[in-house]
């Protein structure tokens, strides 16, 4: 199994490219990847300022020209990007399909014709299971999606894992559970991230909405250790065509969650801040009624991955964070 050592040494001097290099979990997984010493191709649709070890690729992701440049390049793709709003999707499904189903497909084509066997690691999401009658889930479970964003989700995986089974290239799945933590692209989205809203709520001395009762079951899981999963999934050998959970393992009701939080704001500020009942807006998914404990063994046995991170020393660091406005320290890597 890889070591934080091995991983460094892995990807020093190779070329890696990330699309959604902007964004909350790409934004730091890039400055890992640059402390480990690889050449990275951050790919976007708008110019970004330059970093180290790093050339910006300002590519529109749904047009296939762009894909055929990264297949020749890189050695290691890690395509974040495409739609993150469970509500932009069901508002747009064309465009969501655009974004989330196409670049895959130009991805598979653009391997097969470069020749060289990349290894693709895609952000995918635990959503994809749906509304799920037992818990802890585990992949073996058939994802049976209840959205439009998750929909176009799985198909985007399963294009690469077709791909993967033909032998066009070796393409790994993440689906991820709730992610939280502080990172510069933390604010990319509004539709994400919502332990570290209500962290800024609690901040700011506002009271927080629980809707449902905070009776469902969440399983939150800490930025860092997800960077942590990216890595490892981008070197670890033998694990092609596999799909993996990455979560605490933990389900925790979104109340007591929300409750950390405060807690820990209130430690920092003086002020209480307080829970209240809310009703469901109208227009609410039925996906935010779920309850969802991810089921890690498959991750841990294939590539000695678990979480590190605990959720009350990971919500005390994001609190921490945002109440001092530090800079974001990336996951280090020696």
């Amino acid at each position: 199994m890889q070591t934080t050592h091995d991983l460094s040494l892995a990807y020093r001097g190779r070329t890696v490219a990330i699309t959604g290099s902007r964004g909350y979990i790409g934004s730091v997984l890039t400055s890992a990847l640059s402390q480990a010493g690889a050449h990275l191709l951050l790919v976007s649709r708008r110019p970004i300022a330059p970093q180290a070890n790093a050339e910006v690729v300002t590519a529109d992701l749904r047009e296939k020209a762009c894909w055929q440049d990264i297949a020749r390049r890189a050695d290691v793709v890690f395509h974040l990007a495409g739609n993150t709003s469970v509500y932009a999707a069901a508002a747009d499904p064309a465009e969501s399909f655009r974004s989330t189903a196409l670049p895959p497909a130009h991805l598979v084509a653009a391997a097969r014709d470069a020749r060289r066997m990349l290894r693709i690691v895609y952000a995918s999401t635990a959503t994809v299971y749906g509304l799920t009658d037992r818990l802890p889930v585990g992949e073996e479970t058939t994802p049976t999606p209840v959205t439009i964003y998750d929909l176009h989700k799985w198909f985007a995986e399963q294009q690469l894992m077709l791909a993967s089974r033909q032998g066009l290239l070796e393409a790994v799945s993440l689906r991820l559970s709730n992610v939280y933590g502080p990172s510069p692209g933390a604010s990319a989205s509004d539709d994400r991230g919502v332990l570290n809203r209500v962290a800024r709520l609690a901040l700011a001395g506002c009271d927080v909405p629980v809707y449902g009762g905070g009776r469902f079951l969440r399983d939150y899981v800490y930025i860092d250790d997800v960077v942590r999963a990216f890595l490892m999934a981008g070197t670890q050998p033998g694990i092609a065509g596999h799909t993996f959970n990455v979560g605490s393992g933990v389900g925790i009701p979104v109340r007591d969650a929300f409750r950390l939080a405060a807690d820990r704001a209130e430690r920092r500020t003086g002020r209480r801040c307080e829970l209240y009942d809310a009703e469901w807006p109208d227009d609410v998914d039925r996906i935010e009624s779920r309850n969802f404990t991810a089921d890690i063994r498959r991750m841990a046995s294939a590539c000695g991955w678990g979480p590190a991170i605990s959720l009350t020393d990971g919500v005390t660091r994001l609190v921490d964070h945002v109440y001092q406005g530090g800079a974001r320290m990336p996951p280090g890597l020696p």
